[in-house]
């Protein structure tokens, strides 16, 4: 798997100390370790998206689009690409200002 960072979560991640970004840390080094979905802890796909997930870190959730490419040089070989968008508490995940922004990326 492919894993990409945005400029949001970078950000987040930047205001974070001790044992919480240590947690996060520890999360994206599993992510890019993973060879699938089911090997990373607490990941779930948000309902009513397609390829919008989260991954529950404490209080914390992070919020990921997962593209899948094809290769079609490479004899129809696909490839994961992770992208974490955002990292925020858990309230604000589920407002209508964050969904809004989610919907657009899961198009």
């Amino acid at each position: 798997m492919t894993v990409k960072f945005s400029k949001s979560f970078e950000r987040s991640v930047q205001k974070l100390s001790g044992k919480m970004f240590k947690s996060v840390k520890g999360v994206i080094v599993e992510v890019i370790s993973a060879k699938s979905l089911n090997e990373i802890t607490d990941c779930k796909r948000l309902s009513g998206f397609d390829n919008i997930y989260r991954i529950r870190i404490g209080d914390l959730r992070a919020l990921f689009l997962l593209t899948v490419v094809q290769d079609i040089d490479a004899g129809g070989e696909s490839e994961e690409i992770i992208v974490f968008e955002y990292l925020t508490a858990r309230g604000q995940i589920y407002s209508k200002k964050t969904e809004e922004q989610l919907r657009r990326l899961d198009k």
